[in-house]
């Protein structure tokens, strides 16, 4: 890839975008199995101390419940994971454009580039803050259903995303040395002499000054 012209926020962004598209197939919530419904179904609950095939069954169950139960961001968010998606796949575009890794016909201007990026990471980061605030199951399931370990990795890539593409889309310092380099930061002072010192036209001694009153 030919890295001229990328600046260090697009590699911020490229990070940030990877690690979002990846946190999709991380667990985004997990719903804890009440202790209760353990209890009931289990030898010394109501089900469970059924003699018959019920109490077994409500045995067996009680036994082959986890802890807890987890849901990737594929399988929870909605079409929203397909939003991610399409967000992270658009932002590895524009970078490898931007890097004219794609060909001399597709050339993405840097700083277009990180506007871009800024905004497909600002999208990205409102959608993971939306889920992050509204869980499923509502008000009702907010005892038992937890935020996961992909919920926060995608809320640390898109804002990476984001932080990236505002940094690349910030055009570099122009700053340049004076022409004449560092010596014409300097002011010469070079004073003219008056004619009383200065040589004669024909190069010989300077003129004397005369006496007073000749």
């Amino acid at each position: 890839m030919d890295q001229k012209g990328l600046r260090p926020g697009h590699f911020v962004a490229l990070a940030g975008a990877l690690t979002a598209l990846g946190s999709l197939w991380r667990p985004w919530y997990a719903v804890e199995i009440p202790q209760q419904l353990r209890d009931a179904l289990g030898g010394g609950g109501r089900l469970g101390q059924d003699p018959g095939l019920l109490g077994e069954m409500a045995r067996g169950l009680a036994a082959a419940l986890p802890t807890s139960i987890s849901a990737s961001g594929w399988r929870e968010l909605e079409g929203a994971d397909v939003a991610l998606c399409l967000g992270a796949l658009a932002v590895v575009a524009l970078v490898l454009g931007a890097a004219g890794a794609l060909g001399s016909a597709v050339r993405v201007d840097p700083s277009a580039c990180g506007s871009l990026v800024a905004a497909a990471g600002a999208a990205g980061l409102a959608i993971v803050v939306v889920h992050l605030l509204h869980r499923p199951g509502g008000a009702a399931a907010g005892d038992y259903v937890h935020v996961a370990s992909g919920l926060w990795i995608a809320l640390g890539g898109t804002a990476a995303t984001l932080a990236g593409g505002l940094l690349a889309a910030t055009p570099p310092s122009t700053r340049s040395a004076p022409a004449g380099g560092a010596a014409s930061a300097f002011v010469r002072l070079d004073p003219e002499l008056p004619p009383v010192f200065s040589s004669g036209a024909s190069g010989g001694p300077a003129a004397s000054v005369p006496p007073p009153g000749a």
